[in-house]
């Protein structure tokens, strides 16, 4: 009998994506006292929407 081998397709990670997004979500907790929002947050950094 030959060994049959299952190989599941799983979900890749953009890391990249993962760290701005941590990168936004620090910066909002340092800063929440300040009142920034997201919105404020990309224009600094000259995102768009």
């Amino acid at each position: 009998m030959e060994a049959v081998e299952v190989v599941v397709d799983q979900e890749k990670i953009d890391c990249s994506e993962t760290a701005y997004v941590d990168s936004q979500y620090e910066y909002l907790l340092k800063n929440k006292d300040k009142g920034i929002t997201l919105e404020e947050l990309r224009r600094r950094r000259g995102v768009k929407p």
